[in-house]
């Protein structure tokens, strides 16, 4: 009787934590995007799906953060837009070559999932990307360029 109820008691210590184990890696933090804005600014998102109820965003810039509460930006993002969940930074100006380090949580089924140690580097694409350009010659064949740095309103009149 003895041995049939250690036997017992060892089959349910193996299905917790074969149910533990299982569980706890069922769920992966989604890719995170890092968008760079013009003039400033910068988004850092993941996509939308069931389950999640909340996306937590904390960084810092250029120096990496020694603990989890060492960082410039902490904010939680609890509703989704546009089918994404976005952290917005209207203020912060990006250059090539700064690097944005971070960490992210995604709440999940009422658990919380982390993605720690991530980190996005500023190429000269991010910030390019961002201007537009109108090449125009001229009546006496020169050519000159306007750059427009950002998303404005441009209305041309021709006479």
């Amino acid at each position: 009787m003895r041995a049939a109820t250690s036997r017992v008691k060892q089959l349910i210590l193996l299905l917790i934590v074969c149910g533990t184990l299982g569980d706890s890696h069922a769920y992966e933090v989604p890719p995170v995007t890092v968008k760079v804005n013009s003039p400033k600014g910068f988004e850092v998102s993941i996509p939308d799906g069931p389950g999640i109820s909340l996306f937590a965003f904390h960084g810092k810039l250029n120096e990496e953060m020694d603990d989890l509460s060492d960082q410039t930006w902490a904010t939680d993002i609890v509703t989704p837009r546009n089918g994404r969940w976005t952290y917005i930074n209207r203020l912060q100006k990006l250059q090539p070559g700064d690097v944005l380090y971070y960490w992210v949580t995604v709440r999940y089924n009422g658990l919380d999932h982390h993605a720690y140690n991530q980190r996005y580097q500023v190429g000269p694409d991010d910030v390019r990307s961002q201007n537009t350009t109108i090449n125009l010659t001229k009546r006496d064949g020169t050519n000159s360029q306007i750059i427009i740095n950002g998303n404005p309103t441009i209305n041309i009149y021709v006479s």
